[in-house]
C-alpha cells in the first residue's frame, strides 16, 4: 500500500456512510500492492446488479425478511460465499480480494461484502459488531431482521444471538437488544485488522502484522495500546530505534495509572541499548 492508499482508506473511514467494501480492499491492498481495488469494486457492483436483473427483491424494502432471503439466496447459495464450515483459519479470510476470489471469509469480511452489495441496491442493510462475530441487520422499518452472512445469510433469533455471544465471549457477556445498534466503519474496519494482527502474528509473520497496526493507528480515536503493540513488534524484527520511539509514545501518552507504564519504559530503555 502506497502512503497514498493509507491516506484514501484514513479518510474514507472518516465518513458516516462509507463503502466497508472499498476500505476492506484499500487494507487488502497492504497485503496485495499489485491489487486494483477499483475493479475489485467493480465485481461487487455486477453482484448487484445481476441481484436486481433476477428481480428476487420485494418491491417494498420494509418487508426484511424476504430482502435477507433474496441476499441469501443470490450471495450464499448462487455464489456460494459462506464461512469454512471446519472452523479453520486463515489470514486471507480478512482479506476482501481473497474472500471474492475464493467465496470464503470471516464473519466480519462477508458481512461487509453483504452490506456492500445491499447498500448498491440501496437496501438498508448495516453490520452488526457483536463479541467475537459480526452479523448484518437489516432495517425492516418497525423492526430489525439480523442475519448471519458467515452461515451463508441465515436469519438469527435472540436464542441463536445469545448463543454467538455466549460462544464470542467465553460466557463473559450475555446479548442484549442494545447489541444490535450499527457499526460504524471505524469500529467495522479495526474488527478486520484486529483479525489480521492476530492471525498473521500467530503465524509468525510479524512484518505482516506490523503493517495491519500502522493501518489501525490511521483509524480515528485509534487507542493508546497500539503504541505499544508497534513497538512491541518492531521490537521482536530487529528495528530497535524506531520500537523504542513506539514505546516511548505509548509512555507519553499512556494513562499515568497504567499498570504496564514501567514495564514500557523498561522496554525502551532495553531498545535503545540495542543501539549501542
Amino acid at each position: 500500500m502506497s502512503a497514498d492508499t493509507r491516506t484514501r482508506l484514513a479518510t474514507l473511514v472518516r465518513r458516516p456512510e462509507a463503502d466497508l467494501a472499498e476500505a476492506a480492499l484499500l487494507i487488502a491492498a497492504e497485503a496485495h500492492p499489485d491489487l486494483d481495488v477499483d475493479a475489485s469494486l467493480l465485481r461487487i457492483d455486477a453482484f448487484a446488479d445481476s441481484l436486481l436483473s433476477a428481480g428476487r427483491l420485494p418491491e417494498d424494502d420494509e418487508e426484511a425478511e424476504l430482502v435477507a432471503d433474496a441476499l441469501a439466496f443470490h450471495l450464499g447459495r448462487e455464489l456460494g460465499f459462506a464461512g469454512h464450515a471446519d472452523g479453520e483459519r486463515d489470514p486471507d479470510d480478512a482479506l476482501l480480494d481473497e474472500v471474492l476470489r475464493r467465496r470464503r471469509g470471516l464473519p466480519v469480511t462477508l458481512t461487509v461484502l453483504w452490506v456492500a452489495v445491499a447498500r448498491r441496491l440501496r437496501l438498508r442493510v448495516f453490520p452488526i459488531a457483536l463479541p467475537g462475530h459480526v452479523v448484518a441487520g437489516i432495517d425492516g422499518g418497525d423492526r430489525i431482521v439480523v442475519v448471519d452472512p458467515f452461515a451463508g445469510g441465515r436469519i438469527l433469533g435472540e436464542r441463536e444471538l445469545a448463543d454467538l455471544v455466549r460462544i464470542g465471549t467465553g460466557g463473559q457477556a450475555e446479548f442484549t437488544r442494545a447489541m444490535l445498534r450499527p457499526s460504524s466503519p471505524p469500529a467495522v474496519v479495526r474488527r478486520i485488522l484486529n483479525n489480521l494482527t492476530r492471525d498473521y502474528t500467530t503465524a509468525g509473520r510479524l512484518t505482516d502484522a506490523l503493517w495491519t497496526v500502522e493501518l489501525k493507528q490511521l483509524l480515528p480515536a485509534a487507542p493508546v495500546d497500539d503504541h505499544r503493540a508497534r513497538g512491541e513488534l518492531l521490537f521482536h524484527l530487529g528495528r530497535y530505534r524506531d520500537a523504542a520511539d513506539a514505546f516511548e509514545a505509548y509512555v507519553e501518552d499512556a494513562p499515568g495509572d497504567a499498570p504496564d507504564l514501567a514495564e514500557i519504559s523498561r522496554m525502551a530503555i532495553r531498545a535503545r541499548a540495542k543501539l549501542n
